[in-house]
């Protein structure tokens, strides 16, 4: 099992936050383009998401940085959708 399977198994089990520089490694992988990464939050998009339910015209949505270091689980859980539509498309 790889390191980023390995944190995606863990965020099933809905921590109560992570820190941003694994949200971004995991993003990273999956291929998403990220607009913003300093600051309160963090703007991704990805091609795959366009027109589909609940993300942005341009397959974008925000992930919100709690102190500037942490994503709470329940954001966790929107990232872990997006990666469930990718992977189906695949």
């Amino acid at each position: 099992m790889s390191r980023i399977e390995k944190i995606l198994k863990s965020w099933q089990q809905r921590p109560v936050s992570v820190p941003k520089n694994q949200v971004l490694s995991v993003l990273d992988r999956y291929g998403f383009d990220i607009e913003k990464k300093s600051g309160s939050h963090i703007i991704v998009r990805h091609s795959g998401l366009i027109n589909k339910s609940g993300f942005g015209i341009n397959g974008e949505f925000t992930i919100p940085v709690k102190g500037g270091q942490s994503v709470k689980g329940f954001y966790l859980k929107r990232i872990l959708e997006a990666i469930a539509i990718l992977e189906e498309v695949k």
